[in-house]
């Protein structure tokens, strides 16, 4: 039996189920085992029959039987001698199972010999198809992308193996097909589920302009799509790469469970020794040393985070290490960037003040027709209040950078820009309305018409995470960013957080949370741009918002979250403190039935072979109390 406590159990995974997963040196180990096994199977047969057919030729049995031993016993000492030669706290199943084993051969207890190893390792096969479901669901993944793309050239549509693609392609995708790589609609609209990626269960309308991602499916209609990212680099590549570097991550249980290991294999050899001595029976002995082996104090904590870690990428979380899951419920302070993390990212008009004699819509038309013309965030935003742009109504359009927009109209000349760039022009304005957003003028040749007010909003739900948080441990939130201080004050009083700083560049914000953790404060850090990094990092743990986003944040946090929900903030706060609970209740149950059944082996109630069947059921228990995780269900706030 070869199960180590530093390396996760799905690093071994049975061939059938795991195929191209499985490495050269994880193949050429499991053959190994399944071939020992087979033949110290096929020995014991050979020898039980021959027994039975011919039991006065006991020689021959005892050979045949002696051979069945030596071949089931050679990999296990093997892996117990190397392992104490090198001093692996991991190797300590397998040095209490040599010592069991050359004890049964020393007293030409055969049969037990052979079954000893057999029988774990059947429970070892049953433990690692409990807790394959990280992989699964990392080669399901990889799955949801298509092999085959309609590419657009000169010559007309061709299907291509998506492998051939390279970012500017052009690429054509129907309803019901998948998207083969990320990309930007150039033509076409569409109704996109992209719950696979986001966990969002209400498709996302999609056109020109908007961004699409390797495995989402389209729905409703023709969309042609250019390439702008393939492979690792598309989002989905990103999360497979996040659950795979999460499923060969270490918790720290498992590090204090290494750090007593070295203790362990003594303390069981002192518990045998002293029942050989009372009782006189070696037999007591070895079944002490087969019902202590700790698979399952071992599997405890894997057993609980792989059922974790399934259930975050079910809700759209990526967990990088299930180091941070466990982190995650220590947590109690709460830093958060604002734009597009808490807030949109995209200015909204909020306000239209249109000038004696004209209508808000009629103001709101104007100022369209030379948004039409720009790309800053203030025209879109205008745009997006007016229904579109006003396309055609203008015979030019001038963009001046840093002042406004400027569109010629029959004749006349339309501004839309700063209060101080149409005064430069010549133009009296009124006193501008208080606004801690930008606020943008429009004039028609001499007269001013009117402004806008635009505010880039929070998002909805917002507050309510916020307040969720509060009830899960979180004592203190706080808002950082680089905007205004009066932008920042309106955020933070819409969103209820205690306290916010503005005018942050990325050290500041890295100086505000090593100041908050020097306090003895557990913190969390919640952005979405390279301006994020620093913090992010240095954050007991970092959430990128959007892992379809900067890459810069999503490689300096620990999680990211696929969507830009901020209610997936409770809910995975609410899982770390689901999954703590259980490992706790796994070691524990772990431990309790280790020290009963030493106690049983050790009184003589049971002996070595059925020390070995009873000895799984402690890791059957705590599989199947880890698998309770999978039921996790989000909570109110989702």
């Amino acid at each position: 039996m070869t199960l180590r406590m530093d390396a996760h159990p799905l690093s071994e995974a049975l061939p059938g189920e795991m195929g191209a997963a499985l490495t050269a040196d994880e193949r050429r180990r499991i053959a190994r085992r399944l071939g020992s096994a087979l033949a110290a199977g096929a020995l014991l047969g050979a020898g039980l029959l021959h027994r039975w057919l011919l039991p006065t030729q006991g020689e021959v049995t005892a050979v045949l039987l002696a051979a069945g031993a030596l071949v089931a016993a050679v990999p296990v000492l093997r892996a117990g001698v190397i392992g104490f030669v090198a001093r692996d706290p991991g190797s300590t199943v397998d040095q209490l199972v040599s010592l069991a084993l050359l004890a049964a051969i020393a007293t030409g207890d055969f049969e037990t010999a052979i079954l000893v190893p057999l029988i774990l390792e059947i429970g070892h096969f049953l433990e690692e198809r409990s807790i394959l479901g990280a992989r699964a669901a990392i080669d399901g993944l990889k799955t949801l992308r298509p092999s085959v793309a309609a590419r657009v050239g000169p010559n007309g549509e061709e299907a291509v193996p998506v492998e051939q693609l390279k970012p500017g392609d052009h690429i054509l995708v129907r309803p019901g097909e998948a998207f083969p790589a990320d990309g930007q609609v150039t033509r076409g609209t569409s109704a996109v589920d992209q719950s696979t990626m986001t966990g969002e269960s209400v498709a996302d309308e999609v056109a020109r302009g908007s961004e699409v991602f390797a495995g989402t499916l389209n729905l409703s209609g023709v969309l042609h799509v250019e390439v702008t990212a393939l492979g690792e680099a598309t989002a989905l590549g990103r999360v497979v790469e996040l659950l795979r570097e999460a499923e060969q991550s270490k918790a720290p249980i498992v590090r204090l469970i290494e750090s007593y290991a070295e203790y362990y294999l003594p303390a069981v050899l002192l518990v045998a020794a002293a029942a050989l001595v009372l009782s006189q029976d070696l037999t007591r002995a070895i079944a002490i040393l087969v019902v202590s082996c700790p698979c399952a104090l071992v599997l405890a904590s894997p057993a609980a985070m792989t059922a974790a870690l399934a259930v975050a990428a079910r809700l759209g979380i990526m967990i990088k290490s299930t180091g941070f899951l466990e982190r995650l419920g220590e947590i109690d302070t709460l830093i958060l960037d604002k734009t597009g993390t808490v807030t949109t990212g995209q200015l909204e008009v909020i306000a239209v003040n249109p000038l004696a004699g004209l209508t808000p819509d009629d103001l709101l038309a104007e100022a369209a027709v030379c948004a039409t013309g720009s790309r800053h965030p203030v025209s879109r935003g205008i745009r997006a209040a007016a229904g579109g742009p006003a396309i055609g109504e203008a015979e030019a359009i001038e963009e001046v950078p840093g002042r406004g927009v400027v569109a010629h109209r029959a004749g006349a000349v339309t501004r839309l820009g700063s209060a101080a760039w149409l005064r430069e022009c010549g133009l009296r304005l009124p006193a501008e309305p208080p606004h801690a957003g930008p606020v943008v003028w429009v004039a028609r040749n001499q007269d001013v018409l009117g402004c806008l007010l635009l505010a880039d909003r929070p998002r909805a739900g917002s507050r309510e995470a916020l307040q969720a948080l509060h009830g899960l441990g979180v004592t203190r939130t706080l808002l950082m960013t680089g905007d205004r201080a009066e932008v920042a004050a309106q955020v933070a009083g819409e969103l209820g957080v205690d306290a916010w700083l503005a005018d942050c560049l990325p050290e500041a914000k890295l100086m505000v949370v090593e100041r908050e953790r020097a306090a003895g404060r557990g913190v969390m850090v919640v952005g979405d741009g390279v301006n994020d990094a620093l913090a992010l990092h240095g954050a007991d743990v970092g959430v990128a918002m959007g892992a379809m986003g900067s890459d810069v944040a999503v490689k300096s946090a620990d999680v990211a979250l696929m969507g830009s929900d901020l209610a997936r903030l409770p809910q995975m706060i609410r899982l770390a403190k689901e999954t703590r609970r259980v490992v706790n209740q796994n070691v524990l149950l772990a431990i309790g039935i280790s020290l009963l059944i030493m106690t049983i082996a050790g009184l003589g109630l049971i002996g070595p072979l059925v020390g070995a069947v009873v000895q799984n059921v402690g890791t059957f228990v705590v599989v199947v109390n880890s698998a309770r995780l999978l039921r996790f269900e989000p909570g109110p706030s989702a």
